[in-house]
C-alpha cells in the first residue's frame, strides 16, 4: 500500500487482478483519493483489466474523491471502447462531476 493508500489491486496486471478477484479481494476498495481499481485501469488504458474488474462485478458507478467515475475518465481519454464497455456493465451517464 503506497502513501495514497493504494492497495494490491489498485496495482496489479491483468493477471493478477483476475488472481486477486478470485481471492475475493474488495475490488471496490478505494484510495486516499478516492479511486477504485477500476478507476485507475481506465485512467492507465488497461483496457483488460477494465474488462476483468468489471467481469468480476466491480462497480463503474462509484466516484473518486472529486466525484469522477470510471466513465468520467474514459471520456476524457477520448476511449469510446472503454466508455462502450463501461455503458454494457451499466455505467450511469447522468453522474456529474464537480466542475
Amino acid at each position: 500500500s503506497s502513501h495514497v493508500r493504494r492497495t494490491a489491486l489498485h496495482l496489479a496486471c491483468t493477471t493478477v487482478v483476475a488472481l486477486l478477484t478470485e481471492w475475493h479481494c474488495d475490488l471496490n476498495a478505494r484510495d486516499k483519493e478516492g479511486k477504485t481499481a477500476l478507476i485507475k485501469a481506465v485512467q492507465c488504458q488497461k483496457e483488460v483489466c477494465v474488462t476483468v474488474l468489471l467481469e468480476y462485478r466491480a462497480d463503474p458507478n462509484l466516484e473518486d474523491n472529486c466525484q469522477n467515475t470510471a466513465l468520467h475518465y474514459t471520456i476524457l481519454a477520448g476511449d469510446m471502447s472503454v466508455a462502450t464497455k463501461l455503458l454494457h456493465y451499466n455505467a450511469n451517464i447522468e453522474v456529474t462531476d464537480k466542475v
